[in-house]
């Protein structure tokens, strides 16, 4: 591997990060395009429906007066070969001349998946493949998730106490991390299409479920409600701060009750609930519903959990649905990372393999 091709290929990634929460459910991609050891042309994969990060870093080059033809781009993703709601970047970068393509990893979408490295090839351009494969893939596992399996990228967040409560035995939860940490759930909010939470917390704190940054679209609101109590509260003239902005989905047993107040599935089986979300073309959730985290553990893909400086001593645990006896065979988690935030923690972990069972 060419110590060149990993320096420039970390440039393309670092471009592709800044369509994070932007783009889905497209993947996020940068492109760099350089010609004689320096870099003519930059791009990235910018909002959902705009131009692909290929012609974006083309375009830019030439605006800066740079002739591509001959020149070597750098991308994070393989190439699309198809039209979508963009033309392939493909054709676009074998009419304008490229010489060489480096690519970090292959496009997992079945209707790409090699066609574009084929395609460039039998243009007669070179094409390395596998540069900073293993970032590629960690920066777009929420696509890469969605587009092999239809299911959402499911992430638990939780706010706990240092003795592993969500909130007291009187259900008071407000605020057990501090500022700095609430403002990194907002970014974790941007990264998600959907926020889930139990109609618990829609009753009691009634949230807006939305994101709070700057350029952040609107978040999808997904509530489950099983018995409809969300719905017979609008009926009797409570207004609640979800239907202020964005769409909001319940999954209830009593879908009739809904009619008139809000988009409503008769689901409310996990999975069930997973599969529905993602043909809807929604292709990750962050669940903040310390309830109902335990009913959706056998489907997660990465927790967040935030400690905050706080004893409780009693009160409500999310995962006590949990039937551990024997310590040695706990569901394992793999740790990312400790990070402290203000005066609070997080942990970012991930389900510790493919076996974990999640007794119940």
């Amino acid at each position: 591997m060419r110590e060149e091709d990993v320096r420039f290929m970390r440039i393309a990634l670092g471009l592709a990060r800044r369509g994070a929460g932007l783009v889905n459910p497209n993947p996020m991609v940068g492109a760099v395009v350089v010609k004689d050891g320096e870099v003519i042309g930059v791009g990235w994969h910018q909002r959902f429906g705009g131009k692909h990060a290929e012609v974006n870093a083309i375009e830019d080059a030439r605006r800066k007066g740079h002739d591509v033809k001959g020149a070597t781009m750098y991308v994070t993703l393989e190439p699309c070969s198809h039209w979508g709601k963009q033309p392939p970047c493909a054709d676009r970068i074998i009419k304008e001349g490229l010489e060489r393509v480096v690519v970090a990893m292959v496009d997992p979408n079945p209707v790409v998946s090699g066609r574009g490295i084929e395609k460039l090839r039998s243009a007669g351009i070179e094409v390395e493949v596998g540069v900073l494969e293993e970032e590629a893939r960690k920066l777009n596992e929420v696509f890469i998730k969605y587009v092999t399996t239809g299911m959402p990228f499911v992430s638990i967040k939780l706010a706990l106490t240092l003795d592993g409560f969500i909130a007291t035995e009187t259900g008071s939860s407000q605020w057990i991390t501090g500022e700095a940490a609430r403002a990194r759930v907002q970014e974790l909010r941007k990264m998600h299409m959907a926020i889930m939470v139990g109609s618990g917390t829609v009753l009691r704190d009634n949230p807006r479920l939305n994101c709070r940054l700057d350029n952040c679209p609107e978040r999808v609101k997904v509530v489950l409600d099983r018995s409809g109590r969300v719905a017979e509260e609008v009926r009797r003239g409570r207004r609640f701060n979800l239907f202020n902005d964005g769409r909001a989905i319940f999954f209830t047993e009593r879908p009739g009750l809904f009619e008139g107040v809000g988009e409503a599935y008769p689901i409310i089986e996990p999975g069930r609930i997973l599969r529905k979300l993602g043909e809807l073309g929604i292709d990750s959730v962050l669940i903040e519903g310390g309830r109902i985290a335990c009913e959706f553990l056998a489907f997660a893909d990465k927790f967040y959990l935030f400690y905050g400086p706080k004893l409780f001593g009693r009160g409500i645990k999310p995962f006590e649905c949990l039937k551990v006896e024997d310590a040695n065979k706990a569901p394992p988690l793999r740790v990312e990372s400790i990070e402290r935030i203000g005066e609070s923690f997080l942990v970012t972990a991930y389900p510790g393999g493919r076996d974990v069972q999640w007794n119940r």
